[in-house]
């Protein structure tokens, strides 16, 4: 009976001591590493200095747009488009119809506010894809497109995309020029904004047609010179077809000039761009898609083309400026 007896009080024993160490491993603390990453909080912009460095006035379609026509600006053998109406009947879009472009910057950021003729009438707010593209080769050839599509009062990332092209397809052989059956994708890759490579958007205080863009100088590889232009799409909104004049030929896309035997617009419609302005460099050479060097040069004029070549000529050129 004794030896039964200490043979259960050893069962109990051991079953405490089973039980206790179950417990010890339950409770036992995963401790991380101390080197253990922490993620860097994306870099926001703050407010962009009052003063623009630089402001490009757009040909103003809205001047004609009760006879569903475009006056000049529009070059679609050069990738310069005015085209601010929809396709067929041709229908005034105010706001893809970009006024002004400004540049401004910071130590951080670069700041570009694009300004329309006024909001969609139909909802009361920006409805198009709007973006800055940029050109840091000198070369004619996009290679950077910030595109964006959802604004709100404050700085955002919802519905902003940017693009890079690492191939050099963008604007096929001939960056600008049309060539009509080009098969390769323009942009096609993504860039990750991450740390102090961001860009953000956001509508333009106290403006009820703008927008304004926030790009970091780390997103553009801080580059001492580029060209930037601005563009309003409310059409084909599809940046792996840039430029748009090699996937469409112009009878195809249509014209918005009433005495081109391409008018109406039809393929190409609801889109409005500008030329390229340079920054960090002097207004002066033929860089395709580049605005031509306008008199008197001067960082804080404002200036417009009050008369454009005839569309047919090879390039369109501004004949008469005016700034102040």
């Amino acid at each position: 009976m004794n030896k039964i007896k200490r043979i259960m009080v050893l069962v109990v024993l051991l079953s405490s001591v089973i039980t206790g160490c179950r417990a010890e491993e339950e409770t036992v603390t995963v401790v991380l590493p101390t080197n253990t990453p922490i993620p860097i909080p994306k870099m926001m912009p703050g407010e962009p200095p009052p003063q623009a460095e630089r402001t490009l006035e757009d040909v103003d379609s809205s001047i004609k747009a009760g006879e569903k026509r475009a006056v000049t600006g529009d070059n679609f053998l050069n990738s310069l488009y005015e085209r601010p109406f929809t396709s067929q009947e041709m229908v005034y879009q105010p706001h893809l119809n970009i006024l002004t472009a400004s540049i401004v910057s910071d130590e951080y950021f670069y700041y570009f506010t694009i300004v329309l003729d006024e909001v969609d009438p139909t909802t009361g707010t920006l409805t198009g894809t709007y973006g800055i593209e940029f050109d840091r080769t000198l070369t004619g050839r996009g290679d950077l497109l910030v595109w964006a599509s959802i604004f709100t009062e404050e700085w955002s990332m919802d519905g902003l995309e940017v693009y890079s092209d690492p191939y050099a397809q963008v604007g096929g052989v001939k960056p600008i020029v049309a060539e009509e059956g080009y098969e390769n994708d323009g942009y096609v890759n993504t860039v990750e904004l991450k740390d102090d490579q961001v860009a953000w958007v956001r509508l333009a205080p106290d403006q009820e047609a703008a927008l304004q863009i926030a790009i970091s100088r780390a997103l553009l590889g801080d580059p001492e010179e580029f060209l930037w232009g601005a563009w309003a799409d409310g059409g084909i909104s599809n940046p792996a077809l840039f430029d748009y004049n090699d996937h469409f030929g112009p009878s195809e896309a249509g014209s918005p000039i009433n005495t081109d035997p391409d008018y109406p617009l039809k393929a190409v419609a609801s889109l409005d761009n500008t030329c390229r302005l340079p920054y960090g460099f002097a207004q002066v050479g033929s860089i395709p898609g580049m605005c031509l060097s306008i008199p008197e040069l001067n960082q804080r004029l404002v200036c417009r083309c009050v008369r454009w070549s005839p569309p047919t000529a090879q390039p369109v050129v501004c004949l008469e400026w005016e700034c102040e």
